[in-house]
């Protein structure tokens, strides 16, 4: 039998909880997937706390949301949270998006967090052998959310930060939304105890099938589809590519290429697997070689906000997408779009793109692409060349039918919310 979050009754809190709605989130397609509902909650004029977690503070600049970081948090400013996180930031390359001093507090709390709770010697060791996958700040969360009185935490299903959220509202008795981005393959490990969230939204039926297979609630599990997709087929989005590619001068007869690079560390953070941290560059290194060698094509490269990769100038008809630049703009401009587990490969499959997805990330089986019909697989990046040449490109490009975007997946979770929202207005 799984073991529950330990919970403590609503009510604990609920006596003078007229406080925010108070979201957490990682970089990239997490904080992508809640901007749009924070958007209509503040239109609503409720009050909204957002926690932007490494690169998502960068992402909500751009779209002009107000967020906190890991230095509003309680005892950020702390000597001791400050000596761990300048040591534990000391060998970080410079140029990030990530601020130094949010990047501090975040090592600094996490890490404290840690000692806390296994003692310096363990901790020290739990931080060798496991690096960031090692944080679990409940206790941060717990003592931030006491002070903040939250009316209810919503996160993704990420782990780290926005599980402790969720672990700790669940101790506290704050109710809680669990928004799972895609599949959740890995994470339903840990959402699918009972008590983690008051409710998880996700992306369509056949997701919601795997979660109630795993134990969870039918009540519990609401299909709401991924608001950072609902952008992707409407006639603006197609106005704004077909703008794009003008502007950039791709001619009407070139075959346009997206590499949509990504993070590949050499373990899995919750899985027993070994990764290839060389493996996107190889992949980049075969596109270049390729385009090189066949004129009518042309590549883009797109890195992942968390990379630390300097783009290598120079090579005709290569050129880089800045993380400033309109994504769903740029999967209507290109033609072919090649991920390895990126989201984006979901993304570019429901605007019509043909998506090619190189095998052999340690998230490989995460997003198995292939396998639901969205991608091609390509067993390795030295078989990019063979793939490519072997497409049968769409004389035109019709987008994908698919049940999530029937509905505002945005509208779908502000329902969710305001439904746990209204014991609490009573």
């Amino acid at each position: 039998m799984m073991s529950g979050i330990e919970q403590t009754s609503p009510s604990v809190l609920s006596a003078h909880q007229a406080g925010p709605i108070v979201f957490v989130a990682y970089g990239g397609g997490h904080v992508a997937m809640l901007a749009p509902v924070v958007r209509a909650l503040i239109a609503r004029g409720r009050p909204v706390v957002v926690l932007a977690l490494t690169t998502a503070g960068p992402y909500l600049e751009r779209a002009g949301i107000d967020y906190i970081g890991y230095r509003n948090l309680p005892d950020a400013d702390s000597e001791e949270v400050l000596a761990y996180g300048r040591r534990l930031t000391a060998e970080l390359p410079a140029g990030g998006e990530v601020p130094l001093a949010e990047s501090i507090a975040y090592m600094g709390l996490n890490y404290r967090e840690l000692v806390s709770c296994h003692g310096s010697e363990a901790a020290a060791q739990l931080y060798a052998s496991k690096g960031r996958q090692a944080f679990l700040p409940v206790g941060l969360f717990e003592r931030w959310f006491a002070q903040v009185r939250p009316a209810l935490v919503v996160a993704t299903n990420s782990p780290r930060s926005e599980q402790a959220a969720f672990e700790a509202a669940a101790r506290l008795g704050i109710a809680s939304i669990c928004a799972v981005d895609i599949f959740g393959l890995q994470e339903i490990q840990w959402i699918r105890k009972p008590g983690y969230a008051s409710r998880i939204c996700v992306l369509n039926e056949q997701v919601k099938e795997m979660f109630l297979a795993q134990g969870c609630q039918a009540e519990q599990v609401v299909v709401t589809g991924n608001p950072a997709f609902e952008r992707l087929q409407q006639d603006e989005a197609r106005a704004a590519g077909h703008s794009l590619r003008v502007s950039k001068g791709w001619a009407a007869d070139e075959t346009v290429l997206l590499w949509a690079s990504q993070v590949e560390p050499e373990q899995h953070p919750f899985a027993d697997r070994k990764g290839d941290p060389t493996l996107p560059s190889r992949i980049e290194a075969s596109l270049r070689r390729f385009v090189s060698q066949n004129a009518g094509y042309r590549l883009v490269v797109r890195y992942h906000p968390s990379e630390r990769v300097t783009f290598e100038q120079g090579q005709e008809r290569v050129e880089l997408s800045r993380g400033s630049e309109d994504l769903v703009a740029l999967l209507h401009a290109v033609d072919v779009v090649v991920v390895m587990s990126s989201t984006v490969g979901l993304e570019a499959h429901l605007v019509g793109r043909p998506v090619l997805s190189v095998s052999g990330s340690v998230f490989t089986a995460d997003a198995p692409y292939g396998q639901m019909g969205i991608a091609t697989d390509v067993p390795s990046a030295d078989q990019l060349e063979a793939a490519l040449l072997s497409m049968d490109l769409p004389t035109s490009q019709t987008p994908c039918s698919n049940d999530a975007l029937a509905t505002s997946p945005t509208n779908n979770l502000v329902n969710v919310i305001e439904s746990l929202l209204e014991p609490v207005s009573r």
